[in-house]
């Protein structure tokens, strides 16, 4: 007998009927022998219903009233948990509901971005001892001050990967509404390839950079604990079609280059500061200056000018472009320097692979493929198993599938390029 922990997002559970369908699919497992616990995130739209209702009280709600505002949203999973419990019910199996302070899923004290600690589920290990299927709240905990909390975004992925480790489960399967994870979006590219495959990092990598099927504070917690994850939609009957998310692929070769797939994220803006003196100090001071004004940056270029100065290249979400702007002027004035450029509407896509540092040619074949296509390049940052590069946003399907064709990401995976 295998212990395994589902997860079921918004849409999976977004509708009576639906639920009703999650009900049949754990009545299944158990009747196959499996010990089930599931996770579930609040149906459909719950969420941002009940910010939009905070918002008409409390226009600042968010900010003001963080919370407030965990004890609001932690309602609709609380809604969804027992929905489902009731449905399992309905097919013959015992089931028990649970919220995360009641499954022990203990934070520490961030409202609306908390982090879990530890879980202790005690209670959920009692209910799996006398043969139930236990229904847990994703997305909530509670602090050890006894306050109700929330996990933020990504919350109830991260809950669910979270009690498989606590539990020691067999397996973490993520149902959603895709059939897992592809080579790409496979909205903007037709012949994107699902992925039977990836390895942990490589999905943190894809995850940060903007596939959206799972968040990245998941997949880190999967890696730590070795945690198989299987990524499936909850639409299909065949839970083979699905992508299995473990530390090693077993399909990738010891050694040489293997690439896994793209992910974009749209929002970004270039801020070019010229003109600065050519010293680590000057450096130093815009990203210190650019720190105490909480300007996130992305990715950070030094270059020459040929005049002797130097510029910095960075790379801003769009929504801190305003902050970040009059950070930068100041800054010119500051340290003498010539001026700011800033390009807003920019794309920041990643390749993502392994081996690509060794195999040399990779960012020729890159930059080549993106001329081709007539895609201008503004920025290019790499990491052990990445390439990124910001390009205009109105050429990002272009780029997506300039790329994907040019590195042959359709082709059967574990082919060597």
């Amino acid at each position: 007998m295998s212990l395994i922990v589902q997860k079921f997002g918004g849409t999976s559970v977004g509708t009576p009927e639906r639920i009703r369908r999650v009900a049949r699919r754990i009545a299944a497992a158990k009747r196959a022998g499996h010990d089930v616990v599931t996770v579930v995130s609040a149906m459909g739209h719950t969420t941002d219903e009940l910010v939009d209702l905070a918002a008409q009280v409390a226009p600042d709600a968010r900010k003001k009233h963080k919370r407030e505002m965990d004890m609001l949203l932690t309602a609709g999973e609380r809604i969804a948990m027992a929905l489902v419990a009731m449905a399992v019910r309905e097919e013959g199996v015992e089931a028990l509901s649970f919220t995360g302070s009641q499954a022990a899923i203990i934070t520490d004290e961030a409202h609306t971005g908390a982090r879990i600690q530890e879980i202790r589920a005690d209670r959920v290990k009692e209910e799996i001892g006398r043969g139930r299927a236990v229904v847990v709240a994703g997305f909530q905990g509670v602090s050890r001050s006894r306050e109700i909390t929330t996990l933020g975004r990504g919350g109830s992925d991260t809950t669910a990967v979270a009690l498989a480790a606590a539990l020691r489960a067999d397996r973490c399967d993520i149902y959603t509404d895709v059939d897992g994870v592809f080579s790409a979006d496979p909205r903007r590219v037709p012949n994107a390839r699902l992925l039977p495959w990836v390895e942990s990092q490589q999905m943190v990598e894809l995850a940060s950079s903007g596939a959206q099927v799972m968040h990245p504070r998941a997949v880190e917690l999967g890696a730590r604990y070795n945690m198989p994850i299987r990524v499936l939609s909850s639409f299909r009957d065949d839970d083979r079609v699905a992508t299995l998310i473990t530390r090693r692929d077993p399909m990738q070769p010891m050694e040489g280059m293997v690439l896994t797939g793209l992910a974009s994220d749209r929002g970004y803006a270039r801020m070019v500061i010229r003109g600065l003196p050519p010293t680590m100090e000057a450096a130093a001071r815009v990203l210190e200056a650019f720190g105490e004004a909480n300007v996130s940056l992305d990715m950070v270029t030094v270059s020459e000018q040929g005049d002797g100065l130097r510029q910095l290249e960075l790379t801003v979400k769009e929504d801190g472009v305003p902050e970040g702007e009059a950070v930068a002027r100041k800054l010119v004035e500051e340290l003498h320097a010539q001026g700011v450029d800033v390009r807003n509407s920019l794309t920041r896509i990643a390749l993502v692979g392994s081996g690509m540092q060794e195999r040399s040619g990779v960012y020729a074949q890159e930059f080549q493929a993106l001329l081709r296509a007539g895609v201008e390049v503004y920025t290019v940052s790499s990491s052990a198993i990445s390439i990124q590069v910001l390009v205009d946003a109105d050429k990002e399907n272009v780029a997506l599938v300039a790329l994907h064709d040019a590195f042959e990401l359709a082709e059967v995976p574990g082919s060597v390029r």
